[in-house]
């Protein structure tokens, strides 16, 4: 069902001496299916007949030279049937209603007063831009003054469009929000770090996958390389491996450690991957004082200020330990290496590689299984083939923006998907991180407008003009009914 928006003519006048004053209720108009329903009260408290008087009020639709009327409401003093039969009444006899809506007898001491008025028409277009006028037909005496006929030209008011409802697709949203392009990405290069905690034994540098944690710490990096070991989608350019180790003992043993223990791992790796010699590179940063200072800054142990002046005043990193010993005393030392050292002990893998352009076929299959291989472009192609408003359409903007967090348009698009599937709270939280972005503007303005924030979306949509003018005025335009009726 769609919403139609009128300009009715609503006001109230005085009817006559007799009639005295109607009072109703601004319609609500909706159209479905090809019908026209029409809903409003009308009070008839004021209108006083004695018991030979009579009065019918008919509602007709307006526009132009076409007009389609309504039954009347009819108020009589009789306590019988009504005193105004087809024959008599000027508007019955054109448009052919021989029933009233209501018959209220004017007489009675418990009339009811408010009519509940709801009358459906076959639609035609030129209702679009129809006024409402009432018509008042009097009748006295069994004679109808067909110059008593009055018409009631109230002041203009103007029925507030509904807004979208939340969780339901939102049909004008299709066109309103921002749907935006990514930039091109010929060729796909990723990069993925992973820092493995690997424990040797006292004095070693094999590497034991079996030994303490080895095995969670190692399923870490193959959660990032057995997805790409399909070589049909992925070259891998270069794997570094680089050994870091603590400060415990002297530097030149730590180098020789770090670095066996980085050559044995590697050789691992290659044993499990079959990698090109020439793109796993080994290397060794020794001594990872840097990583100690950082730590010690921020969890500020009882401690802190003694070894940081300690690590700032000496550059012979061996002298450098040992004064930290005698600094610290045996004790504080020992708790210092016990809670920090371990985590400086590590390896750090970087696997950098390419990733060639794939079908649509592909990568409808990896969106849901291994969507950092695509591209936004790509994945944009996947949205195309659901409709705006499906789950799926939707399921693809968010993974889009799952993949690449920081990327504007992602976010932005994310937020379009959320509004036309209904979910508006969701929307606004994507559009929240990147508010600050010029190309946010005309979502916010969406999501202002949906809010019933009529102002403040004009405000957006005015901003949005310099970034995307034709939707921006587009929207302004849709906003002038809500603005109108906001006045009235």
């Amino acid at each position: 069902m769609r919403k139609i928006v009128y300009m009715l003519w609503l006001a109230i006048f005085p009817l006559s001496a007799m009639a005295g004053d109607i009072q109703y209720t601004r319609p609500a108009l909706t159209l479905k299916n090809d019908t026209l329903t029409m809903e409003f009260s009308m009070n008839v408290s004021d209108v006083h007949v004695n018991s030979e008087q009579t009065y019918a009020f008919t509602p007709v639709l307006r526009e132009g030279q076409n007009y389609y009327a309504m039954p009347p409401v009819i108020v009589t003093g009789k306590n019988g049937d009504y005193k105004m039969r087809r024959s008599e009444r000027k508007m019955a006899r054109q448009f052919g209603y021989d029933n009233p809506y209501v018959v209220i007898h004017g007489r009675l001491d418990n009339r009811e007063d408010v009519v509940r008025y709801k009358a459906s028409v076959p639609y035609q277009p030129w209702m679009d831009h129809a006024s409402m006028i009432l018509l008042q037909e009097g009748k006295e005496c069994c004679e109808v003054d067909l110059l008593d006929i009055t018409v009631i030209e109230p002041d203009m008011a103007v029925q507030t469009p509904a807004l979208p409802v939340e969780f339901e697709v939102c049909e004008p949203c299709k066109e309103m929000v921002s749907v935006l392009a990514p930039k091109e990405e010929p060729l796909k290069v990723r990069s993925e770090q992973s820092t493995l905690f690997i424990e040797f034994p006292v004095g070693k540098t094999v590497f034991d996958a079996n030994y303490k944690n080895n095995r969670s710490e190692l399923q870490k990096l193959k959660d990032i390389l057995d997805p790409l070991e399909d070589r049909d989608l992925v070259t891998f350019k270069s794997i570094n491996v680089c050994g870091y180790s603590s400060p415990d003992g002297s530097v030149r043993t730590n180098d020789r450690v770090a670095s066996q223990r980085a050559e044995s791992f590697a050789l691992n790796l290659k044993g499990g991957y079959n990698f090109p010699q020439e793109v796993l590179h080994v290397t060794s940063a020794g001594e990872d004082w840097d990583s100690l200072v950082k730590m010690l800054e921020e969890d500020k142990p009882a401690y802190t200020d003694r070894a940081l002046a300690v690590i700032q005043k000496y550059d012979n990193l061996d002298v450098r330990e040992a004064r930290l010993k005698t600094t610290l005393g045996t004790a504080t030392y020992r708790t210092m290496m016990n809670q920090y050292y371990p985590r400086l002990r590590r390896l750090s893998v970087s696997v950098d590689y390419e990733v060639r352009e794939v079908l649509n076929s592909e990568a409808a299959r990896l969106i849901y299984t291994n969507p950092k291989l695509l591209s936004l472009q790509e994945m944009y192609r996947v949205a195309g083939m659901y409709q705006p408003g499906t789950k799926e359409y939707k399921e693809v903007y968010e993974i889009a923006a799952a993949t690449y967090p920081e990327d504007v348009i992602a976010n932005i698009n994310a937020a379009s998907a959320n509004i036309v599937s209904g979910d508006f709270k969701k929307a606004a939280s994507y559009m929240d991180k990147v508010k600050e972005d010029p190309r946010a503007y005309n979502n916010l303005g969406v999501l202002a407008w949906l809010a019933g924030n009529t102002e403040d979306a004009k405000g957006w949509f005015q901003k949005a003009a310099s970034v995307e003018p034709e939707k921006a005025n587009a929207n302004l335009e849709k906003m002038i009914p809500y603005e109108t009726a906001s006045q009235k």
